[in-house]
């Protein structure tokens, strides 16, 4: 990729982490798994997405991309494209409270009716809890000890 093409990449999630209030970590993933939430970072000429990847390779820490058919990140290294197992991508959480749920969010299920549920998670009894989210709920809904809790703000995972 072309040091003009990256220069915009990190300008636009700086963009995006300021308005959103977004927080991005790292996240492990194996033989072409994409987390979801994982940052786009470039497409195929077919249109494929093509995620920003980093992994561990003969004592260095490389960039690369990744989609499914490429079973691992695909690095460039010694003059040749490596495709390395075991990689972390990019993933991308916005704050967001009272229901909102940022453009972009992932939706990770649905209710019986076909209305979207939305990845979120919360900080409650001093763990980062993973639940779901719409507007109804006014709050991120996560399971917790036997009972269904709702925490205000929360994070939402978005693409």
């Amino acid at each position: 990729m072309q040091k003009s093409a990256l220069i915009s990449i990190f300008v636009g999630l700086l963009t995006i982490f300021i308005a959103t209030g977004a927080h991005a970590a790292w996240v492990a993933a194996s033989n072409g798994e994409i987390p979801a939430g994982s940052l786009v970072g470039g497409n195929e000429a077919d249109g494929a997405n093509l995620y920003i990847c980093r992994a561990n390779y003969e004592g260095g820490l490389h960039v690369g991309k990744v989609r499914p058919a490429f079973g691992g990140c695909n690095i460039g290294w010694g003059g040749k494209e490596v495709a390395v197992a075991q990689y972390e991508t990019y993933v991308v959480w916005a704050s967001a409270a009272n229901g909102d749920v940022p453009a972009g969010a992932v939706v990770g299920g649905y209710e019986s009716d076909g209305t979207d549920l939305y990845v979120c998670r919360g900080a409650y009894q001093g763990g980062l809890h993973m639940g779901k989210v719409r507007k109804a709920f006014q709050a991120c809904n996560l399971g917790w000890g036997g009972k269904e809790v709702k925490v205000n703000p929360y994070e939402v995972l978005v693409e």
